[in-house]
């Protein structure tokens, strides 16, 4: 897998999860793009490692690519939950690659996770939240509700603060994903909505989690990226770019408080 280490377990065991699992592979060099940020996320998480004997849920995981090569770094117990049934060999398959349990959720409703397990110590929500059409609160609320007192909650999410977005604005161009709103049922929905990392800290903090840790990066803008894309890689993920925060990519871990609920309000300006 181009742009991962050959001594990664996303380099060598996701190819053989993808075989087991019977996706097509038409479909790998997307999953393959996906995985490049991997290693960073699991360096960004090392902290919390070895999760032996904890419980993590990858919510809107996908195929559940992050969840195997989390289970394969730190080991733990991983469920997987999206939207629709499994793949006709997951539920054969996953538990083989560190993944115990399916779950069917709805995302954007109420008491849409309300199947779930209330006792998860790591919930990962990764590339989710830009793509719902509901109120995020209220998603957030029910995470919450489905971990256990000081459990943590990873946030990946693209930066809308980015130095692409800043730069389109400066010239009077839209900074919003023309294929926000689907217009056919069976599409899947674009980006509705984008955040600032500060603005994700003032919508957690109302629903009782404290931020922990957060980097902006910028990571490859295309499965084959040229010469000028690496460079802009490598130049905004320098350190003065990186505390400007103007890479494209929002990583932030947050813990549950033990708070008593308030309104679904975030409480200030944003």
């Amino acid at each position: 897998m181009d742009g991962t280490r050959s001594d990664d377990p996303v380099a060598d065991l996701l190819p053989r999860y993808w075989t087991e699992l019977g996706i097509p592979p038409d479909q790998w060099p997307y999953l393959a793009f996906q995985a490049r940020r991997y290693p960073s996320i699991l360096r960004f998480l090392a902290p919390l490692a070895p999760l032996h004997g904890r419980k993590v849920l990858d919510l809107g995981g996908g195929v559940g690519s992050l969840a195997v090569a989390l289970h394969a770094a730190f080991g733990g117990d991983y469920h997987l939950a999206e939207v629709g049934a499994p793949r006709p060999r997951a539920l054969e398959v996953e538990p083989k690659f560190g993944i115990s349990a399916f779950h069917t959720v709805e995302l954007g409703v109420s008491a849409g996770l309300a199947a779930l397990p209330t006792d998860y110590d790591l919930i990962l929500l990764v590339e989710v939240v830009e793509h719902l059409l509901g109120n995020p609160l209220f998603l957030f609320r029910e995470l919450h509700g489905h971990l256990r007192p000081g459990g943590r909650l990873l946030i990946t999410t693209p930066n809308q603060a980015r130095l692409t977005n800043r730069l389109r604005l400066l010239l009077g161009r839209s900074i919003k994903d023309p294929r926000r709103y689907p217009r056919n049922s069976g599409e899947v929905n674009g980006h509705v909505i984008e955040y600032t990392r500060k603005e994700l800290d003032i919508l957690l903090a109302s629903e009782r989690f404290r931020p922990e840790r957060h980097e902006v990066v910028q990571q490859p803008p295309s499965p084959l990226p040229g010469l000028r894309d690496r460079a802009g890689v490598r130049l905004l993920n320098l350190g003065p770019m990186r505390r400007l925060e103007l890479g494209d990519n929002i990583r932030a871990l947050y813990a549950a408080l033990d708070l008593p609920l308030g309104p679904i309000s975030p409480g200030e300006r944003v």
